[in-house]
């Protein structure tokens, strides 16, 4: 991937449906930060059965604890991703 190639950013209102779309090839990639583990659990499953990949946006495997998501069709677009997005860390849901 080379840089200036996005043309879209479309935010659609809810996390669970816009990480469905792309599960159905609807969209390439998606990433967020400050969801819930019930916001990606259910949509992780669905995207990992459609062929994606879910990563935490550092690069790293996911940690649904950690209240942020990348996910797309690809390996080489999620890593482009978790390249270029500056990393906001949220408060993680198992903490108190």
């Amino acid at each position: 991937m080379k840089r200036g190639t996005i043309f879209v950013i479309r935010v659609i209102g809810s996390s669970t449906l816009a990480l469905c779309h792309l599960a159905s090839g609807a969209a390439d990639a998606y990433y967020q930060f400050g969801l819930h583990c019930w916001d990606l659990a259910a949509a992780t499953v669905i995207i990992r059965e459609a062929g994606g990949i879910v990563i935490d946006t550092s690069g790293g495997p996911l940690d649904l604890m950690s209240c942020r998501v990348i996910a797309a069709g690809t390996k080489e677009m999620a890593m482009f991703l978790a390249q270029e997005i500056q990393t906001i860390h949220y408060r993680r849901d198992d903490e108190n």
